[in-house]
């Protein structure tokens, strides 16, 4: 049986990425401790039918009824070959805006305290997060992005995840980047009356930047760069960067930029995922 087990931070998106794998056709059980699922396995193979495709989300509620989350969670693996254990968290920073935006105290903070319950959770998942097969850091995606990150894995062997970022530096770096391309050296559309209120997208704000040779000169560059460099990241167990692409505002040169590179990785075996930061400020 093909076994996906959803593991992780409370608020990470586990719900999200379990319904995501149950429109691809997997059974689907939220909250159930390890060595039920061990039981489950058993009776799966003697039935006439057996399920081949489940995803299961086991995390810090399981820990009272189960006395050693770890050594469970490692007999499911040895008792079904074909299991993948995901872990998803996100920064501390989104985590509290995601609690504070629902208005939902943490079910392990004293007193309901989001913080505190964070540190706590973490630590009780210290040990599973050592031997989990594939890390999804949602820090950047909402619950589409993500759902498409399940959704790419599935048919991509290299589980690579390259997030690809436009950001406006005024509106502050992020220290979820692994990688910053400063794009200010390019002639500002900005400081053009027509081209002002357009953004990176815009066939016309396009034209205007595809008339710059430095452009091409740069994109290859940097495609070249990345490409030596994203298999040396993998090699040393890191399985997803952040690409982050900056102007002054995050409209006009960055998004621009974003799309170019996009346009040259896309094709090539990682799971890619497009996302201008600023966008809601167009």
């Amino acid at each position: 049986m093909k076994l996906k087990i959803i593991t992780g931070l409370s608020g990470s998106g586990k719900t999200t990425a379990l319904r995501a794998y149950e429109d691809m056709g997997y059974y689907a059980m939220d909250n159930s401790p390890a060595y039920l699922i061990e039981k489950f396995i058993e009776l799966n193979e003697t039935q006439a039918n057996p399920i081949e495709k489940m995803a299961v989300v086991i995390d810090f509620r399981s820990h009272n009824l189960d006395s050693d989350m770890k050594q469970s969670f490692l007999n499911l693996k040895e008792k079904n070959e074909d299991t993948e254990i995901i872990y998803i968290y996100c920064n501390d920073s989104v985590l509290l805006t995601r609690y504070n935006e629902h208005r939902r105290p943490h079910p392990l903070g004293d007193y309901g305290n989001v913080a505190d319950g964070i540190e706590k959770e973490k630590e009780l998942l210290k040990e599973i997060r050592q031997i989990s097969d594939r890390f999804i850091d949602t820090s950047n995606y909402n619950a589409k992005e993500l759902k498409k990150v399940i959704e790419d894995s599935a048919s991509n062997e290299n589980n690579m995840i390259i997030n690809l970022l436009s950001f406006g530096y005024k509106y502050g770096v992020s220290e979820d980047f692994d990688f910053i391309f400063d794009v200010r050296f390019l002639p500002n559309p900005f400081y053009i009356y027509e081209l002002k209120p357009l953004n990176g997208t815009d066939e016309k704000l396009k034209a205007y930047l595809d008339q710059f040779p430095i452009i091409d000169e740069f994109l290859d560059d940097t495609y070249k760069l990345l490409t030596k460099l994203i298999p040396e990241f993998k090699n040393q167990g890191k399985n997803t960067l952040t690409i982050a692409i900056g102007c002054t505002g995050g409209k006009h040169r960055s998004v621009y930029i974003a799309q170019a590179l996009y346009e040259k990785m896309k094709d090539d075996d990682y799971i890619l995922i497009m996302k201008h930061r600023e966008k809601d400020r167009w």
